[in-house]
């Protein structure tokens, strides 16, 4: 296993950075979000004890001191580092329509800050001028290029080992998070109450209890199902659904499998959750979709559709913070699909 180490900062590294020109990346600075005066991510709360190190994909890596500005780059790495009250001085604004870069679930936890916006491929010029001393890319595709190149610029937590590239199960990347910024039993604790209130909602509804689920996506025209590899999968096995025989037979190997017309139906079942792209209303999602339509679910009111598009993005970002969102806003459309 390769090992990763802390390397000092050199004083020129922007300059470094700029004179490789990494990986073709534009070396135009975009302003975004806050500028350097903004308040950096502080270590609010019980900090642990420094150096730490941490296991990722590609080896150790240790982190020195407790980080005060810690740059977000997996896809819903922020959730958890808001969680535990680190406010991130950038990250991947995976959604465009979410103006502060966070889900609604998690803009409290920004207080008055917004950070820094990013997205893939990343811009490592713009990385380094946000002047991280910690990088969170676990939620990410585990690129090694990419990881060894943001190495460069501060310590990296990057893809956990034997983690599917972004979908992390929302344990591991808690645990992995909490520990990177030294606070390990604060994410033990976020890990313990949100399996609790999953349990509790499981104990609210035993009619879940063993009735088949499918969670499709409908997309450009297009439909597809997420395996039971993916973490949305998880997150309503855990209140007591269990995959469609169709999902189940999809194998982990993947997150997600597009479906022609005429394979959707095969991946009916006594509940079937949509989720859409496109924020439009449920009639004129089926009449773009008539492969949906045509669903034994669709044509007997077991299809769930959240009319708030905020409880589907809570659902797919699986974190400790969207997961609270995601089930109050499903268990009772759940509840009235299958009474």
């Amino acid at each position: 296993m390769t090992t990763t180490t802390v390397r000092e900062r050199p004083l020129s590294r922007r300059g470094m950075i700029s004179m490789g020109a990494v990986l073709g990346s534009s070396l135009t600075l975009v302003g975004c979000g806050n500028d350097d005066e903004s308040t950096p991510a502080g270590s609010t709360g019980s900090g642990g004890a420094f150096p730490v190190t941490v296991e990722d994909k590609f080896g150790t890596v240790r982190i020195a001191e407790q980080p005060e500005r810690v740059l977000s780059l997996g896809r819903t790495d922020h959730d958890v580092l808001l969680a535990l009250g680190v406010v991130p001085v950038g990250l991947w604004q995976f959604i465009p329509t979410m103006k502060r870069g966070v889900g609604s679930w998690a803009e409290p936890s920004l207080g008055g800050k917004t950070p820094t916006f990013l997205k893939p491929p990343f811009d490592f010029e713009k990385v380094a001028s946000l002047d991280p001393d910690l990088i969170v890319n676990v939620q990410s595709g585990g690129d090694e290029t990419e990881y060894r190149t943001l190495t460069d610029i501060a310590p990296t937590v990057g893809l956990p080992g034997g983690a599917a590239a972004n979908t992390v199960p929302w344990r591991d990347s808690t645990k992995l998070i909490a520990r990177a910024v030294g606070r390990a039993a604060e994410g033990e604790k976020l890990i313990a109450d949100t399996e609790a209130l999953l349990k509790a909602a499981a104990d609210r509804n035993p009619a879940f209890a063993g009735k088949t689920v499918s969670i499709l996506l409908a997309f450009g025209g297009k439909v597809g199902v997420y395996t039971t590899g993916d973490t949305r999968m998880q997150i309503v096995s855990a209140l007591g659904l269990k995959p469609s025989p169709y999902v189940t037979g999809l194998g982990e190997d993947t997150y997600f499998v597009e479906l022609s017309a005429e394979k959707t139906g095969e991946a009916d079942a006594d509940v079937v959750i949509l989720l859409s792209q496109q924020q439009l209303p449920l009639a004129a999602t089926l009449k773009q979709y008539p492969q949906i339509a045509e669903m034994k679910a669709a044509r007997e009111d077991r299809l769930v559709f959240p009319a708030d598009p905020a409880v589907g993005l809570a659902l797919s970002s699986a974190s400790v913070l969207s997961i609270p969102y995601a089930v109050k806003g499903l268990e009772p459309l759940l509840r009235e699909a299958l009474a």
